[in-house]
């Protein structure tokens, strides 16, 4: 449906190029009569008097040659005053007859095609609508992802479910975050095409985003009983009775248990979705089961996130010492240096050993030689790290060495 802010921006332009964009071209400019009767037309629209604007587009339609440039304009402009009256069906006439007179530029008719398959759609004429808005997305470069939700939605409506998956998945992949409809349209296409398999897969999608929503439960042990597999139906239906699915607990233990399983991304996303969705508290025992989540899919940005805004509320360093091992392989070195010099007010014992090491490789690839053989100083009498301090103490002498050698010759 063509929202009437877009209409009003397309008058607009469509005025503005009668006398600049097309005055390139004489093939492309109206008459003057023409452009002073659209004109004083639109004066009418953008009042919202569109009885007075009708009887001056009529007039005015009935004035110009077939076939011609301006008669293909004036019909242009009586199909946006008709979808500002919500009549579609008239509204995608007089575009299909601005179409048909091939007079137009080539830009503004790919605009058209887009408007008018919009309009068909609207009105119902799917199978029209949906041919038309094909065609314009073979020739739109970067089409807007609610193109592929529209065209999946009015397939749906024919039936056509193998291509209601294709341009729904197409809009899921698009999107950072996409809607959790379109999901449900993707799984009753895969349920109209007995495609199970894909149906199962989606629903541990749903499950792993909503996990707190019953049906997605019941429905995945439905298909896991139609294909034969008891056992797990079984257990999903157990999970789902034993569990408060609108409890926090009951995301945590399902994030917990997906690390349990090797699965680290969905329990990385489930806890953040959580979070996001206000279902879990962002707290530092969830903040670092989300960052261990992260950490543990090597997420290492997603890791850093988390990780940085746990160190406010941690006062015992093992944040800023995660963080800056983080940072250190990610070749970020002067934030791991920070964080790290931050750690060591905090930490105790054995692990400053470990700052130490990490400061001294962070210093030494940021060319800081005389930092890094410090800190690799200080590293050396931990004696867990003592053997690779010194590794590192007998290569940065020998880099001084070279440097002093060069200097001198």
């Amino acid at each position: 449906m063509i929202k009437k802010p877009f209409i009003r921006l397309c008058l607009c332009l469509l005025f503005v190029g009668f006398h600049t964009v097309v005055q390139a071209e004489d093939e492309y400019l109206l008459t003057e009569k023409t452009y002073k009767s659209l004109s004083k037309a639109q004066e009418f629209m953008d009042a919202e008097k569109y009885t007075e604007a009708g009887r001056a587009l009529d007039g005015l339609l009935n004035q110009t040659e077939s076939g011609s440039y301006d008669r293909a304009v004036v019909l242009q402009t009586i199909g946006y005053l008709y979808s500002e009256r919500s009549q579609y069906d008239k509204a995608a006439d007089s575009f299909q007859k601005a179409l048909d007179a091939n007079a137009l530029p080539e830009e503004v008719t790919h605009n058209l095609r887009y408007n008018l398959a919009q309009l068909l759609i609207a009105d119902g004429q799917y199978k029209k609508g949906i041919s038309l808005m094909e065609s314009w997305l073979q020739g739109e470069k970067q089409p807007d992802n609610d193109v592929y939700v529209l065209l999946a939605t009015a397939n749906y409506r024919i039936d056509n479910h193998s291509k209601v998956v294709e341009y729904i998945r197409i809009a899921i992949r698009n999107d950072a975050d996409p809607k959790e409809d379109w999901y449900r349209l993707q799984l009753s296409s895969h349920m109209s095409l007995k495609q199970y398999k894909s149906a199962i897969r989606l629903l541990e999608t749903l499950i792993t985003r909503y996990p707190y929503k019953k049906i997605y439960w019941d429905q995945l042990a439905a298909l896991y009983q139609q294909q034969d597999k008891e056992f797990t139906s079984l257990a999903v239906r157990m999970l789902a009775d034993r569990l408060d699915l609108g409890d926090p607990k009951t995301l945590i233990n399902l994030a917990d248990m997906y690390r349990y399983l090797r699965i680290p991304f969905k329990s990385g996303q489930l806890l953040q979705q959580g979070m996001k969705d206000g279902v879990i508290k962002s707290d530092f025992d969830n903040l670092e089961k989300l960052s261990q989540s992260w950490l543990a899919a090597r997420e290492d940005d997603r890791a850093a996130q988390t990780l940085q805004k746990m160190l406010p509320i941690d006062n015992s360093g093992q944040s800023h010492l995660k963080l800056g091992q983080v940072y250190v392989g990610m070749e970020h070195w002067q934030e791991a240096i920070r964080v790290l010099e931050q750690s060591l007010s905090l930490l105790k014992g054995k692990e400053l050993g470990r700052v130490h090491v990490l400061m001294g490789t962070a210093y030494f690839n940021s060319e800081q030689l005389s930092k890094a053989k410090n800190a690799f100083g200080k590293a050396i009498a931990f004696e867990a790290q003592s053997n690779q301090a010194g590794q590192w103490l007998r290569h940065i002498e020998d880099q001084l060495k070279k440097a002093e050698d060069e200097e001198a010759s």
